[in-house]
């Protein structure tokens, strides 16, 4: 469970668990590393995956206090917002290495296991923003359509020896991180946030919560979903099938 230390990845380590998984959490922070630990009755990783050598220091631990690996969530990842004709390049590989780059080197890490143990599944976390046009932050569209791509690639490397690449593309959720920056009261802020999809034409009149794309996750992680492979689930409230013109 690559940063499973907040938001979806504590819901989705949440989730794992209850569905009797032994998990690894995998977080930059030790402390959210911790505390979700304790929760779901895991073990705790620290490292940052977006480095060669933390990524696979990563896999690695998991793999040896789980006596093996054979599921893995990432979640990392993180948007930063600028109008195209002001981002620096230096912004733009920043964007890079948070939401693509490190997928990298977490499959090839995970995969190298994976490969030579008899197979796995592994579940990446894309975006909307990677499907439409992603005003104001093309690099964070353009990497999470990398995610996208990547798990299809791999699918074609790696389904005849078992290994499944599979991704999930939220729309706007209510994370931790999201309500905090918006300030106010938590109750407020979602209930704000309900207000402005509703207003936006999402069908179902809100926004996500974490557990709505950890559920996903899960699936895509489980013998459930034991045919398919990349593929790319949109977990977007209904918003990519309302008609945008209003006639």
């Amino acid at each position: 469970m690559v940063g499973g230390g907040y938001g979806i990845g504590r819901a989705t380590a949440t989730i794992l668990a209850r569905a009797g998984a032994r998990v690894a959490v995998a977080d930059v922070d030790s402390e959210r590393a911790d505390a979700v630990a304790a929760e779901v009755g895991g073990h705790a990783i620290v490292g940052d995956v977006t480095t060669v050598a933390g990524a696979k220091d990563v896999v690695d631990t998991a793999h040896e206090v789980l006596g093996g690996l054979t599921r893995l969530a990432n979640i990392v990842g993180l948007a930063d917002f600028h109008p195209f004709i002001e981002t620096e390049p230096t912004q733009w590989e920043a964007q890079f290495r948070i939401n693509l780059y490190h997928h990298m080197l977490v499959c090839q890490a995970a995969g190298r296991h994976m490969l030579a143990e008899g197979g796995g599944a592994i579940a990446m976390v894309a975006s909307v923003s990677g499907i439409y046009g992603a005003r104001n932050h093309a690099a964070y569209g353009v990497a999470k359509a990398g995610v996208m791509s990547l798990a299809r690639t791999l699918s074609n490397e790696w389904a005849g020896r078992g290994v499944r690449i599979n991704a999930v593309a939220p729309d706007v959720i209510a994370t931790p991180r999201l309500v905090a920056a918006a300030g106010g009261a938590a109750d407020d802020v979602i209930a704000g946030m309900d207000a402005r999809a509703a207003q936006q034409g999402v069908p179902m009149g809100r926004f996500g919560r974490p557990e709505e794309i950890a559920g996903p996750l899960v699936f895509l992680l489980s013998n459930l979903s034991s045919f398919m492979t990349g593929q790319t689930l949109v977990v977007d409230g209904g918003s990519m099938v309302n008609f945008p013109h209003g006639i």
